[in-house]
């Protein structure tokens, strides 16, 4: 249960745990967090390419038309003419010709490629062959597409062709034309890579003739979507680029080797400033456009010229197959993709230079511990913020950061961790509004049990719903103070046995106590026979003087009860209450070991003054002069004197209670006159005060402060002495 007295603790636990998956990067966070980054990607939406790259399909329309544009070499040799023709600057093949294109058998064609090396037969026409002799002649021009679209690369060298880096490939690729897909630049540094085993790319006879070669590794993540481009891959020991590199190196001029890489960290750079760092498994994050920011065109509407006039005019063309949705990959922007707008994203995004960026685990992980101690900071006690605060905290806190997430993803491409430190945030504020949710049904029991004694039921309510009130230490308030004692408890005690002086006092004690809670006073202590208790705390009530006087009233009522169900000497019982409001300082108050809620000050002194003087004046309750200015109407006083109680030296006026809204203690007739004889008194006209008091007392014989002031008068003469005030001061409490 020590626990649940810190719920910072806890949420700041839960949150360094967040922060350490955060850096560690753990498969179920990934998946979310890669969730996070396709929402952001599709919540900013398809963007404009620069119009640079061009995509043409071998699609269901070349598929129906002319399909040999893909199933002969013959065919895409035409397809590259036409879009020499068309003017692209530079074409990339997203195609793999690692087989020779075989349309007859290799014996047939070897025996038919053996014959027209022969002399026509004997008989022939000179210079004419037989038709037989024809026909073999137009079946060795079909199968020499190989042969054709060799020839047609080596025209002008402005094809790339693709190469794949893997555990599988086709036969052993030419060394020499191998070399054609690396780097023209390459440091090692330090960061360790892995070789691929196996390389898969066209025919030697293709490659010698190509301009450049370049991978087409395009790799999946878990979830089988693409987000990012393999940008450099190792065979042999040495970096290769990837096809949109290679294509872009061709259409700017600078070649293969103005494309570099260096290991450590690992980085690439092309061209004149273009350079990328590249992100874990030497990848780049695809700032997608979407498919529809490239235009498409149908191989076959290349070949029979019916594209718009200059459509292709100094582009970068891409070749992929697009038809019966062959090669379709999943991105963020679009649940089937061809590979070939891959390459074409990518091309876009070197030319920009914008590819997108992730943070880095520390990064993650710090994020995710700032935002996360926000909310611990929330929790802490001496902020002492409710429910309703905390959430809204939080929620600011995760308005900023989805703030910041998108800003920083919208304007400048960087993938922030929005997955870890969301968790933490909401695992913080859950810990702990469960944590200060138990803490405080804990607080509600320990309070109720606390107070049941000592407060009433509506008041223990309010002070569970402001705890705030019961903090350590003390503030200065003005409250009202009572002190009730019995008279002459020692005297009474002697009379029977302490087993029965200790069952009365659970008799007397409990409708007196009764009658404190019921006016939603704070029952401070019992003092032996005596009770002391606060009005106006630890809930604040400004009618707090009021309060105090109807309990005084009550406890008069409950001394009636209390005296008609005793018997001998108890029956006989007689209580004196003395009340006083004033500031005072009010808190939890003691040492370290042990401390109660109680009041201390000279407002509190004086209470206790006044009870101790109903014995020398003879009355049931004395009051202080302010709570019997704050009284409200009901309330009826008689002003009994001005004296100087015991460690004061400012006088203060003492009245007697005489009567509330509902209930009398006491009646004099002709208090008028009393109040001439007490101004007699104070003015030091002895004679007239003197006689002022002895008719008031003849009218009210068992009145004893009269009789009080006759015997002061007594001893006084008929003069006053010099510096006269009317003051009585009191040697003794």
């Amino acid at each position: 249960m020590r626990l649940l007295k810190q719920p910072a603790w806890v949420a700041a636990l839960l949150v360094a745990l967040w922060a350490l998956a955060s850096g560690l990067r753990p498969a179920p966070l990934e998946s979310l967090e890669r969730w996070s980054y396709d929402l952001r990607t599709r919540l900013r939406g398809p963007q404009p390419s620069r119009g640079e790259v061009v995509v043409v399909g071998l699609d269901d329309a070349t598929s129906a038309r002319d399909p040999e544009l893909f199933t002969r070499r013959a065919g895409l040799a035409r397809l590259i003419e036409a879009l020499r023709g068309a003017g692209a600057s530079v074409i990339g093949l997203d195609l793999f010709l690692a087989e020779p294109e075989a349309l007859l058998g290799p014996e047939l064609a070897a025996e038919i490629e053996a014959l027209l090396r022969e002399e026509p037969p004997p008989g022939s026409p000179e210079g004419e062959a037989l038709p037989s002799w024809q026909l073999l002649r137009k079946i060795s021009e079909l199968l020499a597409g190989d042969r054709i679209l060799a020839e047609t690369l080596s025209r002008r060298r402005d094809v790339v062709l693709a190469l794949h880096l893997g555990n599988r490939g086709g036969p052993e690729v030419d060394g020499r034309a191998l070399r054609r897909g690396t780097y023209g630049q390459f440091a090692p540094g330090t960061e360790p890579y892995r070789n691929t085993p196996r390389a898969l790319a066209s025919l030697p006879l293709f490659a010698r003739e190509a301009a450049a070669l370049g991978t087409i590794n395009l790799q999946e993540d878990p979830d089988k979507i693409v987000r990012t481009l393999p940008v450099v891959s190792f065979h042999q020991d040495r970096p290769f680029a990837p096809l949109s590199l290679q294509v872009l190196a061709r259409h700017a001029g600078y070649g293969r080797g103005g494309l570099a890489y260096t290991g450590g960290p690992p980085t690439i750079a092309w061209g004149e400033g273009g350079e990328l760092i590249l992100e874990p498994g030497l990848r780049a994050l695809l700032n997608l456009r979407g498919r529809q920011a490239f235009p498409f065109h149908s191989a076959v509407d290349v070949v029979e010229g019916k594209l718009p006039e200059g459509a292709l005019q100094g582009k970068m063309v891409l070749v992929g197959v697009t038809y019966l949705g062959h090669d379709a990959l999943h991105t963020p922007l679009d649940e089937v993709l061809p590979g070939v707008f891959l390459h074409a994203e990518a091309i876009d995004n070197f030319l920009a230079g914008d590819f997108h960026r992730r943070s880095a685990p520390l990064t993650d992980a710090l994020l995710t511990l700032l935002l996360g101690l926000g909310v611990v900071l929330l929790f802490l006690p001496a902020w002492s913020f409710g429910p309703g605060w905390r959430i809204g905290g939080a929620l600011l806190l995760a308005a900023g950061h989805a703030l910041a997430l998108w800003l920083l993803f919208r304007h400048q491409g960087l993938w922030l961790a929005a997955v870890g430190p969301g968790l933490a945030l909401v695992s913080a504020l859950g810990a702990g509004l469960l944590l200060g949710w138990l803490q405080e049904g804990q607080q509600r029991r320990q309070l109720r049990h606390t107070f049941a004694h000592y407060l009433s039921p509506a008041v223990i309510e309010q002070l569970i719903r402001d705890p705030a009130a019961l903090a350590p230490g003390g503030a200065r308030q003005e409250l009202t103070v009572l002190f009730s004692d019995i008279r002459s408890f020692t005297t009474l005690s002697e009379k029977h046995s302490p087993e029965e002086v200790v069952a009365f006092l659970g008799r007397y004690l409990d409708p007196m106590t009764g009658a404190v809670l019921g006016e939603g006073g704070l029952l401070d202590k019992y003092i032996g026979d005596a009770i002391m208790a606060v009005f106006g705390a630890p809930v604040h009530s400004p009618d707090h003087p009021a309060m105090a006087l109807r309990a005084a009233l009550a406890m008069h009522a409950a001394l009636e009860e209390v005296r008609a169900a005793e018997e001998g000497a108890f029956a006989d019982l007689a209580i004196g209450i003395g009340l006083n409001t004033g500031e005072m300082v009010v808190g939890n108050m003691g040492s370290r070991a042990r401390f109660d809620y109680t009041v201390v000050g000279d407002a509190v002194n004086l209470a206790a003054r006044l009870e101790g003087l109903t014995k020398n004046y003879g009355v049931f309750c004395l009051c202080g002069e302010q709570t019997r200015a704050a009284a409200p109407g009901g309330f009826a006083f008689r002003e009994v004197d001005r004296v100087r109680v015991k460690g004061k030296e400012e006088p203060v006026s003492i009245h007697e209670l005489l009567a509330g809204p509902d209930r009398q203690i006491a009646s004099y007739a002709g208090l008028e006159r009393f109040e001439a004889a007490l101004a007699a008194w104070r003015e030091g006209r002895f004679p007239a005060a003197r006689e002022a008091f002895t008719a008031f007392a003849a009218d009210n014989p068992g009145d004893a402060v009269a009789a009080l002031y006759l015997e002061r008068l007594a001893s006084l003469g008929d003069e006053a002495p010099e510096g006269w005030d009317g003051v009585f001061t009191f040697l003794v409490k």
